[in-house]
């Protein structure tokens, strides 16, 4: 397919060059694609227009960008395009300065103005080094500081701070949402002379957080027992306090042997009578004055009871 279209004339509209695997006009490049080198060979023109082979079309990147796949701009690089930027603090110094609308101020670099990043060294096996944020930029394996390893353990930081231990966080990445770009963190970099202290210290504090958790289930489990333990005895008490439990005399049973329902001068309307004047608040507080005169308990007593009884039937 490659050598067909080889053999092919060049095309005589401008529609056909564009997205053509082996041709380019400028005007068809993206916002982040050039033509390197400026001096690329013309292979020929459409309607006045230079035509370029496909090869010399790169795609350009910011400083950051490049910094993504373990790359620098060298220093003294001149940036080969600039474009409009459309970061949010691009955006909002255009705002502030209407002169600025139109303003090109993203500075984009080719690969060949590039070159491998060098990972920095930690300092004295102790102080592990960080960018300007106080983090590790670890987009790639191969960005990893020198003599530093990476821990991916839960809240590895406040085990190196209770050992006064260095650890900074690691960026793998960035998540653009609600306008912002907000840093992924992937663990954290410590030097390795104390990866196996660190991993040993985390695993006692895991140890100690289960424990203190399964004591907590054990206890809420506990106190629920307690609490359905302590209701089933209030509701026993209550039984005997309010309940009656008085059966029909063989009298009465024969009084109302010829009623099928509460008639009048039937045994149940009878029964019903007393037991409302038995169950009448002011009755029951008589009986239980009665019986607290014939019976009488110290304070100790009382004291025992009332510990095992509800505020409101202290009242």
């Amino acid at each position: 397919f490659q050598v067909k279209l080889q053999d092919q004339p060049l095309p005589t509209t401008i529609g056909e060059y564009k997205n053509h695997p082996l041709y380019a006009l400028r005007r068809h490049l993206l916002k982040y694609q050039a033509i390197y080198p400026e001096s690329a060979a013309i292979l020929g023109y459409c309607r006045g227009e230079a035509v370029y082979s496909r090869d010399c079309v790169h795609t350009l990147h910011s400083k950051d960008t490049w910094l993504k796949q373990a790359r620098v701009v060298r220093i003294g690089e001149v940036p080969y395009k600039m474009v409009k930027g459309f970061s949010n603090q691009a955006r909002k110094a255009r705002l502030a300065e209407p002169a600025n609308q139109d303003r090109e101020d993203l500075a984009l670099f080719g690969r060949w103005q590039t070159e491998e990043y060098q990972p920095p060294i930690a300092v004295d096996g102790k102080v592990v080094p960080r960018n300007e944020y106080g983090n590790v930029y670890l987009f790639l394996p191969s960005m990893l500081p020198v003599g530093c390893v990476q821990l991916r353990l839960p809240n590895l930081n406040r085990v190196a701070r209770k050992l006064d231990i260095d650890c900074a966080q690691a960026i793998s990445g960035f998540d653009f949402h609600g306008g912002y770009s907000h840093p992924v963190t992937d663990g954290y970099v410590v030097c390795e002379e104390y990866k196996e202290v660190l991993v040993a210290a985390w695993e006692n504090e895991q140890a100690e957080i289960e424990k203190k958790e399964k004591e907590k289930r054990e206890k809420r489990a506990l106190g629920n027992w307690k609490l359905l333990a302590k209701g089933l005895l209030i509701r026993e008490r209550l039984k005997q306090r309010y309940s009656i439990k008085a059966e029909p005399s063989a009298h009465e049973t024969e009084k109302g042997a010829g009623f099928s329902s509460d008639e009048e001068g039937g045994p149940s309307s009878e029964t019903a009578v007393e037991n409302a004047a038995i169950l009448w608040p002011q009755n029951r507080q008589l009986e239980k004055k009665k019986e607290e005169k014939t019976t009488r308990k110290s304070k100790r007593e009382k004291r025992g009871e009332a510990a095992q009884l509800f505020p409101f039937e202290k009242l």
